[in-house]
C-alpha cells in the first residue's frame, strides 16, 4: 500500500515554523484545497496526544507540541494513513472518508486523493451508495459543491459501529489506537456500572461500549445527534447519574463537549440494552406498564389461536414477556439495534419456538407499525422455547432384552443399552427364552433379542448381536427413533399426500384442495373461506419454496395435514411455492398437538428437507424426512 500525505504532511510540519498550504500543496505535489482538507483532519487527531495545528495569516501552519511524551507516544505507534490498493479496500476507504467528512466534497478532489481515475471511482461510489441505503442514508449531490453523506446521525453511528468497529478498524482515516482506546473506555464503564450496580448481558455491555465510542469519536469530529422532543422512558435516579457522569468524563478527559441531546441518546441506549435476564430481582427503576402486559396477552393470545398451545395461564411466560417488552419499546421507538448472534442456531434448534415468535410478534408490528428485525424474533423464540421445554412430557420407551448367555453376560448386554441408548429409554428388563414364557408384555414397547424367539408375543421383535457391534446399534436407534416418531402418521395419512398440478393461483390450488379434503374428512362446509380468510393476514415466509395454509379457526373433528407437492412453482403472496401443507387442529383433545407442530416446524425451516422431498415427492420419502426432523429426535 502507498503512504497517503497525512503522514508526509506531519513530517513536513515536525521541521518547524510556518508553512503555507501552497508551500506544502507543492512538496506534497497536490492542490491547495486537498492540504486544508488534510490539515484540518491532521489537526483533530492531534487533539488528542499532546498536539496541535495552529494557524497564522500570511505565515501559514505550524505544529505546537504540549506535552511531548503523549506526542511521541503518538509517533511511536506508527499511525499511519495508506492509500487503498484493492476494491474492496477503496470501498471501504471511501465510505469510512465520506461519514467522517462534513463538508460536499469534489468528485475531482476525490479521485486525486485517492490516487484514481473518475470511472474508477464513480464504480466504487456506486458500492458505497449500496451501503448506505441500507441504513437509510443517502449521498447527497450538488453542483459545482460535490457530494456528502446525508440523513440522520443516529444511522452514521450505525453503520460506523457494523462497518468498522466490529471489523476492528477505520480503514485509513482514524486508527487512533482504536483498541486500546476501546478497551481503556470498556474499563471504565465496567468500573462505573458496578458502583452503580447496573447490570448489562456481556453482549449488551459490548454493544454499548461500541455505541458510546463511536459517540465519543463522533463528537470529537463535531457531529452531533438531535432528537425530537419526546418523553423518555422510566428510568431511574442511578442511571441518570451515571450518564451524567459518563458525560463529565468525556468533557474532562478527552476534551469533547456534548449537548443534552446526546446524554439522552445515552440514556435511551442503555434502556434498550437491557435483555431478557437483566432485570435486577425487585429493581425498583423497572415499571411494567398496563399496556405492556395488554401487549404481552395479545401475544399469547396469538399463540393459542394460531398453535392451540395456551400459554395464556403462565405467569412465568408473562412476566418474562413483559420484562422483554420493556427494553424493546425503547429499541422499536428509537430504532436502536440488538444483535443476536446465536439467531441462526435458534432457527435449527429451536423451530417451533421460532415459528410461534414469528406469528406472536404480528401484535408488534401492529402496535408500532414497523417491521421486527429477525434478531429480536429470535430474542422472542428463546422465552417461548423455555416455555415450550416446561411442556414436553418426554416419550422414553421401555424394553425386554432376552439373551442365552447366562446372568453376568445379561447384566453386561443391560449395561451396554444403558450407556448407548439412554435418551431413548425409560426401563430396561432382561430376560432368557424360558423366563420369557412368563413375561408380562405389557411393561415394554419392544423386545430386543440375541437369540430366535419362536412363540408370538404382541410386542416387535428386533434380533441383534450379542455384543451390540455397530451395524447393531444403528438398527437399535433407528427402531426407537421411529417408534417415537410413530404418532405423525395419524397427521400424514397416503390419501393425504398429493401431487401434480392443482391451479395457477393460490386460490385455485386452495380451492382443489379444499374441495378434496370435504369429500374426505369431517370438516365444517365454509372450511374453505376459514382458510382464505387466515390466507388475508400477514404470512410467515419460509423461504425454502413451501408454504403452511390452515383454516383461521378450529373447523375439523380430527388434525391432519394435507401435503401438496406442485409440479411446478407458483408465486403464494410473495414468493415461489411448490409444497403446501395444508394444516387443521381438530376438535378432538389431542397430547401429541405440541410434538406435532414441533416436527412441522423442523421440517418447514430445513431447506435440504424441503429440498429432499421436491427431487423425491413421494409419501415415503416425505414420512422419513419428517423423522428425520421430528423433534423427539
Amino acid at each position: 500500500m502507498v503512504r497517503l500525505q497525512l503522514q508526509e504532511l506531519l513530517e513536513l510540519l515536525q521541521r518547524g515554523g510556518y508553512r503555507t498550504a501552497a508551500q506544502l500543496a507543492e512538496l506534497l505535489g497536490v492542490s491547495e484545497k486537498t492540504v486544508r482538507t488534510r490539515i484540518k483532519e491532521l489537526g483533530e487527531d492531534l487533539k488528542s496526544h499532546g498536539a496541535r495545528l495552529e494557524s497564522k495569516a500570511r505565515y501559514g501552519y505550524r505544529l505546537v507540541i504540549d506535552s511531548q511524551a503523549e506526542f511521541e507516544a503518538y509517533l511511536n505507534h506508527g499511525e499511519q494513513t495508506y492509500v487503498p490498493e484493492t476494491g474492496q479496500e477503496r470501498n471501504e476507504y471511501l465510505l469510512a472518508y465520506l461519514l467522517w467528512h462534513q463538508d460536499y466534497i469534489r468528485i475531482e478532489d476525490l479521485g486525486e486523493f485517492l490516487y484514481v481515475s473518475k470511472t474508477t471511482l464513480s464504480a466504487s461510489l456506486k458500492s458505497v451508495e449500496a451501503i448506505l441505503r441500507r441504513y437509510h442514508l443517502t449521498l447527497e449531490r450538488r453542483p459545482n459543491y460535490g457530494i456528502r453523506v446525508a440523513g440522520e446521525e443516529f444511522d452514521v453511528r450505525h453503520l460506523i459501529t457494523d462497518y468498522y468497529i466490529k471489523r476492528n478498524g477505520l480503514t485509513g482515516l482514524d486508527p487512533a489506537h482504536q483498541q486500546e482506546e476501546i478497551e481503556y473506555l470498556a474499563k471504565r464503564l465496567g468500573e462505573r456500572m458496578m458502583a452503580y450496580e447496573i447490570h448489562l448481558s456481556e453482549l449488551a455491555f459490548q454493544n454499548f461500549v461500541d455505541y458510546v465510542y463511536v459517540a465519543w469519536k463522533r463528537m470529537r469530529y463535531g457531529h452531533y445527534l438531535s432528537m425530537e422532543k419526546e418523553s423518555l422512558p422510566e428510568m431511574g435516579i442511578k442511571e441518570k447519574t451515571f450518564i451524567h457522569e459518563l458525560m463529565t468524563v468525556m468533557r474532562e478527559e478527552r476534551r469533547i463537549n456534548y449537548t443534552k441531546d446526546e446524554e439522552n441518546y445515552l440514556l435511551l441506549y442503555l434502556a434498550g440494552k437491557r435483555m431478557i435476564g437483566n432485570v435486577v430481582e425487585n429493581d425498583s427503576n423497572f415499571i411494567i406498564r398496563e399496556q405492556t402486559d395488554r401487549l404481552t396477552l395479545a401475544m399469547m393470545d396469538v399463540v393459542n389461536q394460531e398453535f392451540h398451545i395456551d400459554f395464556r395461564s403462565n405467569f412465568d411466560l408473562r412476566m418474562t414477556l413483559n420484562q422483554h417488552l420493556v427494553p424493546l419499546d425503547v429499541r422499536i421507538r428509537y430504532g436502536i439495534p440488538l444483535k443476536n448472534p446465536m439467531l441462526e442456531e435458534i432457527r435449527e434448534k429451536y423451530s417451533l419456538a421460532y415459528q410461534i415468535s414469528l406469528e406472536a410478534v404480528r401484535v408488534l408490528k401492529e402496535q408500532y407499525h414497523r417491521e421486527i428485525s429477525q434478531d429480536e424474533i429470535g430474542y422472542f423464540a428463546l422465552i417461548f422455547e423455555l416455555a415450550l421445554e416446561k411442556n414436553r412430557v418426554e416419550e422414553l420407551s421401555d424394553i425386554l432384552v432376552v439373551c442365552s448367555t447366562g446372568k453376568g453376560s445379561s447384566r453386561l448386554l443391560k449395561y451396554k443399552y444403558e450407556q448407548e441408548f439412554s435418551d431413548y429409554l425409560r426401563n430396561i428388563y432382561v430376560c432368557d427364552l424360558l423366563e420369557l414364557e412368563s413375561f408380562d408384555f405389557t411393561k415394554v414397547d419392544y423386545i430386543f433379542t440375541t437369540v430366535p424367539i419362536t412363540r408370538e408375543v404382541p410386542v416387535p421383535i428386533v434380533e441383534v448381536g450379542i455384543f451390540l457391534g455397530h451395524e447393531d446399534i444403528q438398527k437399535v436407534s433407528s427402531t426407537l427413533r421411529r417408534g417415537k416418531s410413530d404418532f405423525l402418521r395419524k397427521y400424514y395419512r397416503p390419501k393425504r399426500f398429493l401431487t401434480g398440478h392443482f391451479g395457477d393461483t393460490k386460490e385455485e390450488i386452495l380451492k382443489e384442495l379444499c374441495d378434496i379434503i370435504a369429500r374426505q374428512e369431517q370438516v365444517d362446509d365454509n372450511f374453505y373461506d376459514l382458510v382464505l380468510e387466515r390466507e388475508s393476514y400477514a404470512q410467515m415466509e419460509y423461504g425454502n419454496q413451501i408454504t403452511m395454509p390452515h383454516p383461521n379457526a378450529i373447523a375439523s373433528e380430527e388434525t391432519f395435514v394435507y401435503v401438496v407437492v406442485l409440479d411446478r412453482a407458483v408465486v403464494w403472496n410473495r414468493l415461489p411455492v411448490r409444497v403446501v401443507l395444508l394444516t387443521s387442529v381438530g376438535k378432538q383433545s389431542d397430547e401429541d398437538r405440541q410434538r406435532f407442530y414441533d416436527t412441522a416446524a423442523r421440517f418447514v425451516l430445513n431447506k435440504s428437507a424441503v429440498d429432499s422431498l421436491l427431487a423425491r415427492p413421494e409419501y415415503d420419502v416425505f414420512m422419513k424426512l419428517l423423522q428425520e426432523n421430528s423433534a423427539a429426535e
